[in-house]
């Protein structure tokens, strides 16, 4: 919350510009001259450092208008007048303090800090985004950098420079990779992108193949699977050769009412699509599952591990090739890649769940049970859900493994 930065005056900070000035002739004078501070100003700046201490800012505000009044050639007087304007929620009021503190100052970085923070506040964006953009590495404060960040994405959006907004997002995801408002604004913004993006597409070619995988994209995501598919079955005839379509038709088949007509038409989509592109792990990965599911363990033995090979990070290959390895009596060959799906998915409570099963086959009870625990703890967690809405935002492969015992 931006209550946790206190923009705190500190008396002597804002006196000694004050004073220096007064006792040295050679420079320019920026108070009266006089060589003692005015027991009033005096008395306004203490008001105003014991306002901001409680964080009354109204209060801070009063006293800081006088001290400008009194002294209108401090720099530091302004720049706190304006951001204590800022903190009031005043950002508009804060600009012209802000200004001119670096009139007087230029050298007065939280000044020109927190008139960029106004300025996109605002609405000014144009000219808050090169201040954003020059300050944001640099500012020391990581609150202040975050606030920064936020506001520099919000401002290329709202400017239509929505692609800009990337860097903005990339810099506050490496800086702030936990932190809730940076991931919804980064949810937000790519979705917004991808609104933009496909609407241009839309009017730009309209008639296109690729205008063709947004509407049909657009209907699978909706669940209208038939629509869906009769959308990539004109993508293939438009563009026979064109990577993924094949896919998305078998995994549309597979989402249906399942009969030995049906599940002949996916395997024969699936294997186009390797036709296509030999290294098409969710095509091999889908055949493995349905080998699995007809008990064919050599055939889903075979797909898992090519899928594996490919990608070797690829979890849910990892933990099918165990399970049908298990299920063909080959309990010792499945511990190397259940143990590594583990590794991958240390929250995944299915990996974990098959791992037990291949150690308690090897007589490694102890094992057996520890991996049973961490299954318990992990389903309890119901990290399965977490999965789901991960794969239905990514495109993922259309059906998770599952925690049933091998056969």
């Amino acid at each position: 919350m931006r209550e946790r930065i206190l923009a705190t005056i500190f008396l002597a900070a804002l006196l000694a510009p004050m004073v220096a000035n007064a006792q040295t002739p050679t420079r320019k004078r920026t108070t009266p001259p006089s060589a003692t501070v005015p027991p009033e100003l005096e008395d306004l700046v203490t008001a105003a450092t014991q306002a901001l201490g409680r964080r009354d800012y109204a209060t801070a505000i009063q006293n800081l208008v006088k001290a400008t009044r009194l002294a209108p050639d401090v720099a530091e007087f302004q720049a706190n007048l304006g951001t204590s304007y800022y903190w009031a929620g005043q950002p508009k009021d804060a600009i012209a303090p802000c200004r001119q503190a670096l009139k007087l100052k230029p050298s007065l970085a939280f000044a020109r800090y927190f008139l960029a923070l106004s300025l996109a506040e605002t609405g000014e964006c144009k000219e808050a985004l090169p201040l954003l953009q020059k300050d944001y590495g640099p500012v020391g404060d990581p609150q202040l950098r975050r606030f920064m960040g936020l506001d520099g994405a919000r401002c290329t959006m709202t400017i239509a420079e929505p692609f800009q907004t990337t860097n903005w997002l990339q810099w506050l995801n490496r800086d702030f990779p936990d932190d809730p408002d940076v991931l919804y604004l980064s949810t937000r913004v790519f979705s917004d992108l991808s609104t933009l993006t496909s609407q241009r597409l839309l009017r730009v070619a309209p008639s296109s193949y690729q205008a063709r995988q947004v509407d049909a994209d657009a209907l699978e995501i909706q669940g209208r699977n038939s629509e869906a598919m009769a959308e990539y079955r004109k993508i293939v005839e438009a563009a026979p050769g064109l990577p993924g379509t094949h896919y998305h038709i078998g995994r549309l088949l597979l989402a249906g009412e399942m009969d030995p007509v049906t599940a002949d038409a996916a395997h024969k989509e699936f294997e186009e699509e390797l036709q296509i592109n030999p290294n098409d792990t969710g095509s091999e990965y889908e055949l493995g599952e349905m080998a699995r599911s007809t008990r064919q363990w050599n055939e889903a033995i075979e797909h898992f591990a090519r899928a594996v090979k490919i990608d070797p990070n690829f979890s849910d290959a990892l933990i099918g090739l165990g399970k049908s390895l298990i299920s063909a009596g080959r309990a010792a060959e499945a511990v190397a890649p259940l143990e590594n799906a583990v590794r991958l998915a240390p929250a995944d409570p299915v990996a974990h769940y098959q791992l037990s099963f291949a150690y308690l086959r090897l007589g490694r009870e102890e094992e057996a049970k520890r991996e049973l625990a961490l299954y318990r703890k992990a389903h309890d967690q119901q990290h399965q859900v977490n999965l789901a809405i991960r794969q239905g935002i990514t495109g993922g492969i259309s059906k998770s493994q599952t925690a049933e015992p091998p056969e």
